[in-house]
């Protein structure tokens, strides 16, 4: 079925010679491809299980080799907009255009190609639910889009026209479809997209009253024997595409990434240890790809500090940080504590961490508390199994995987001594500092902010002041930011046990904080 649109695509794009722009770098069937693209993304549930399985079946029905991260980016870009729904397909409007013209196969054999387009998507749609088990609610999309797209036949008059696979002679399907269908040849499983993006786009316009904004359209190549379809025929190429080592959008994206890292409230010590090491990544890529020597790099890293410093948080980022430098394949961070790891028989510990970091493979695996592993002394215990496990993994895995351990600065000192192999593989610390009292102040400001609050000048100063009491008296185990959260949680708590007794809550009132809402 996706087959014949895409020929049907080929079809129109070879008759509307004048409809693209010279140096238009998408053809009719790319812009369908997009199209349906984020129609699928529209659909897609990244938290299922299935989630994998899912862009598998758009990569063998779209003809297209997108890695599960390339679909899940695409998805956030062009398929979460909400206005999704009432945005036609700019493909779908130069169907129409060609069903409406005197030559279309609407006044010979009285089907409609826009017809079938839609039926595809309804149909598309639903083997996608059944296909990657995705709950049956899901359908409830499908139907309210298959209504936008039918209302648009409707306006042309299209909607009641047949549909060619539902045409034909005697029962027969197949009336008035292309007499031949290209069937690209099947992705290589370990292929990845070229993602280059459009030059320019579309600017017929079938309606002239809807104006559609101007996106940014992804190239969907296909290498099929080097011919490459375009709007006005097939264009021979003298060899395939090679794919671009530019590293320009690797840089990118870490530039990206290190915005997003400095931008961090506080935390100046591991901003500056981070961007110092990730200089360091950039240059051994280089030298790397001139071909020079250069030393052997520990990448495993001690996160020291308090809780609520904001570990996890960077974690996170640098894992993003090195799969865009390209030091690990995949990017996703594994947390996990002792219970994560250690279970309390003979052999069950050293399985249960190889399963963990199986699962972190591509990534990093980042342990809180790694101290816990080792501390315990009595006979018994089966940390220190699940480290001499970790130490050989990390050996065996170097190349494809990075460990970051995490916790108080004297346990973790503690920690590294316990064994050789540790301080031999972690040689870096992270040291997480405390947050000043005005650290405190724009954490819990940005809060606010995002939740829709404000203060008061006197709930301000209250605040503020609340902040340095808080520093100035704090414990060895001050929880920093998470004091911050439950400070805050505290004031919508106060602020609601006031507003409940005003009969008259206005806009202004239920987002504000006054003195009494931010009093301790």
């Amino acid at each position: 079925m996706i087959s014949c649109c895409f020929s049907y695509a080929d079809e129109i794009g070879r008759k509307i010679n004048g409809t693209y722009p010279k140096d238009a770098a998408i053809t009719l069937r790319e812009l369908l491809k997009y199209d349906l693209l984020v129609f699928l993304g529209y659909l897609y549930d990244p938290d299922s299980s299935e989630a994998v399985r899912q862009v598998a079946f758009v990569n063998e029905i779209l003809q297209i080799r997108l890695t599960t991260e390339q679909f899940f980016s695409f998805r956030n870009e062009n398929s979460l907009d909400p206005d999704l729904l009432s945005r036609i397909p700019d493909s779908l409007k130069y169907f129409v255009k060609d069903d409406l013209s005197p030559e279309s196969r609407r006044s010979s054999t009285g089907v409609s190609i826009s017809r079938f387009i839609v039926n595809s998507y309804r149909d598309l749609g639903l083997a996608f639910i059944a296909f990657a088990g995705i709950s049956d609610e899901e359908s409830r999309k499908i139907t309210d889009y298959i209504n936008i797209l039918n209302d648009y036949l409707k306006a042309y008059g299209l909607y009641h026209m047949e549909d060619p696979l539902r045409k034909g002679p005697k029962g027969m399907p197949g009336y008035g479809m292309p007499r031949r269908v290209d069937r690209p040849p099947k992705p290589r499983p370990d292929a990845t997209v070229d993602m280059t993006v459009a030059a320019s786009y579309f600017q017929d316009d079938p309606v002239p009253e809807e104006k559609q904004k101007k996106r940014d359209v992804p190239e969907i190549h296909e290498e099929k024997k080097g011919i490459r379809a375009t709007g006005q025929g097939v264009e021979k190429k003298t060899e395939p595409k090679k794919k671009d080592v530019s590293p320009e959008p690797m840089q990118s994206s870490v530039e990206e990434l290190l915005e997003e890292l400095n931008q961090l409230i506080g935390l100046e010590g591991v901003k500056k240890n981070l961007n110092n090491l990730i200089n360091v990544i950039r240059v051994r890529k280089m030298r790397e790809k001139m071909g020079l020597a250069q030393p052997d790099m520990s990448l495993h890293l001690v996160f020291s500090g308090n809780p609520g410093t904001g570990k996890t948080t960077v974690a996170r980022l640098l894992a993003k940080l090195y799969r865009a430098l390209g030091v690990v394949s995949k990017g996703q961070l594994v947390e996990v504590d002792r219970a994560g790891l250690v279970e309390g028989y003979v052999g069950q510990t050293a399985a249960k961490t190889h399963e963990v970091i199986d699962s972190a493979l591509g990534g990093v695996l980042f342990i809180d508390e790694a101290y816990t592993l080792t501390n315990k002394k009595e006979s018994g215990d089966f940390g220190q199994e699940a480290v001499d496990t970790l130490l050989k993994r990390m050996e065996d895995d170097r190349k494809d995987f990075v460990v970051i351990v995490a916790g108080y600065t004297e346990p973790m000192e503690e920690f590294l001594q316990s064994n050789p192999g540790l301080r031999s593989r972690f040689n870096k610390f992270i040291d997480f500092t405390d947050y000043t009292p005005e650290e405190l102040y724009r954490i819990f400001s940005s809060m606010c902010s995002s939740q829709d609050f404000h203060l008061t000048e006197e709930a301000d100063a209250v605040v503020r002041e609340h902040f340095r009491r808080i520093v100035e008296d704090k414990t060895e185990h001050f929880a920093n930011a998470r004091e911050v959260r439950n400070f805050f949680e505290r004031c919508i708590e106060r602020q609601a046990n006031r507003l409940v007794k005003d009969a008259k809550i206005d806009l202004s009132g239920i987002t504000t904080f006054i003195p009494e809402d931010v009093t301790e």
